[in-house]
């Protein structure tokens, strides 16, 4: 026998009903906590829920109701899926699972100086990085120099360009350090939406000495999509527990054109237990290469040994 419609009080119950109330009550068993607000399924890999919302990253699909999730996701017909809530409801009424939600704080970017002249000395010398690669990030507004201790500020954006994460590094220390308000979901990236690749480092400055040596190498280097995680973490009890970075995620679901990821982070427990996170939760997805430095611990310590090797044989 064929359904009739439903009710409009019975379909405002469904569509109060929330995805990650929706699997705490009825589905416990497939719910992976990633952090205290944020988790996913273990059906559903590209499954990401937190502050009261879901997004499907593989196929770039976002909602808020459990009902949303049973039509798009499993592509269930409206009122197949209504009513299986419906029955679900009324045989145990659901407990609504409290969110946390995030505190957001304004990005507030440090005065620029009148110029980068210690910036670039201290990238192009210090750092190896090639000047004209310095330079159209300095163009593009990638990068700047702090006016007030003359430190690099390396600038991610979102992709309305909007300046979201910038990060802090010294030209005369050691120091990193975040900017106060950034969101480390937008981390400094270097995008080229006609591109299907993307090379992802730990740094922003392992990033640009990656770049450097494929100028140096002839090749091409701006055809294709860069992205720093600004860190690494190790894994913890478990992978199956262990969550992506938040740069990585956020990046592949704003740019759905990316279908090969190379990864090149740093030669140690950190970056090694990252590349781990990144395989188990993305193999399927997408196709991985890992290509760490050769040599090293990092792609910066990597050019700076190229650099200086050359620059001795060079004064023989």
């Amino acid at each position: 026998m064929a359904r009739k419609g439903i009710s409009k009080q019975d379909l405002a119950k469904v569509k109060e009903l929330d995805l990650l109330s929706y699997f705490q009550n009825y589905e416990p068993q497939e719910l992976i906590r990633y952090s205290k607000s944020e988790y996913g399924t273990k059906t559903y890999s590209s499954l990401h829920m937190s502050n009261g919302l879901w997004t499907s990253w593989a196929n770039s699909i976002s909602g808020r109701s459990a009902l949303d999730f049973f039509i798009k996701i499993k592509h269930w017909d409206f009122l197949e899926a209504a009513y299986y809530l419906k029955n679900l409801i009324e045989n145990k009424t659901p407990v609504k699972i409290e969110q946390v939600k995030r505190v957001k704080h304004q990005l507030r970017l440090p005065r620029r100086n009148d110029n980068e002249d210690i910036v670039i000395n201290y990238l192009v010398n210090e750092r190896c990085i090639d000047k004209d690669i310095v330079k159209y990030c300095i163009e593009n507004h990638l990068l700047y120099e702090d006016k007030n201790d003359h430190s690099v500020i390396f600038i991610g954006y979102d992709p309305h360009r909007l300046a979201r994460y910038a990060c802090k590094r010294a030209t005369d220390s050691d120091l990193k350090q975040d900017i106060y308000g950034s969101n480390k979901a937008y981390s400094f990236s270097i995008t080229n939406q006609s591109s299907h690749h993307l090379h992802i480092f730990e740094s922003a400055i392992d990033l640009l000495s990656y770049m450097t040596l494929q100028k140096r190498n002839g090749k091409s280097y701006l055809n294709t999509n860069y992205l720093s995680l600004s860190g690494a973490t190790t894994i913890g009890s478990s992978v199956t527990e262990s969550t992506v970075p938040i740069a990585l995620e956020t990046f592949l679901n704003n740019y759905p054109n990316i279908k090969n990821i190379y990864l090149h982070l740093d030669n140690d427990k950190a970056g090694n237990d990252t590349v781990s996170k990144i395989m188990y939760h993305y193999s399927k997805l997408f196709d991985i290469i890992n290509e760490p430095p050769k040599i090293g611990k990092d792609f910066n310590e990597l050019l700076k040994m190229k650099t200086n090797q050359k620059q001795f044989y060079q004064s023989r």
